[in-house]
């Protein structure tokens, strides 16, 4: 049965020409990757990024706009790392836009679209994140392991179709 919740977001798959947003998204969102440790890339790097994704068949990546701009950006990556999971690697909401419900709102949309294509949904966390540890916590996931001291992984199983 098909959601009757207006949806807070609309999820526009990424494309070439959609690099130069996504850079911008990245440049109003600089607490994130002060926290991971990494300067903000280039554009140069997000086009090559970009490239990449395009290449990968299992690879989706998607701009999130809400009331016409764009707020966020999910990653994620279908039987990965094993057949029947989806792992999600980045969901970022620009800084100014979080703690809106936008982020749960996204999740809810993915986990919509993905029921009875995978049995889990695994979130990948970087860096020191408290916040975001807490965020894939109350969403239902359940910590499942570290890889290392600046990866953690979170799952969450999907109901059967």
């Amino acid at each position: 049965m098909e959601s009757t919740r207006p949806r807070l977001i609309q999820a526009v798959p990424l494309s070439t020409d959609s690099a130069p947003l996504l850079h911008q998204l990245y440049e109003r969102s600089p607490a994130y990757f002060s926290l991971i440790g990494m300067e903000i890339p280039s554009l140069a790097d997000v086009e090559q990024e970009v490239r990449t994704i395009q290449e990968d068949p299992r690879r989706r990546a998607q701009l999130l706009f809400h009331k016409g701009q764009v707020v966020g950006y999910l990653d994620y990556k279908l039987d990965y790392p094993e057949d029947g999971v989806a792992t999600i690697s980045l969901l970022l909401i620009e800084e100014a836009c979080q703690r809106q419900g936008l982020g749960t709102a996204v999740i809810e949309d993915l986990e919509e679209a993905l029921k009875g294509q995978v049995k889990a949904l695994y979130a990948i966390v970087y860096g020191d994140n408290p916040v975001a540890k807490i965020f894939w916590i109350h969403r239902g996931f359940r910590h499942l392991k570290d890889g290392g001291p600046s990866v953690s992984w979170y799952a969450k199983r999907l109901s059967s179709p």
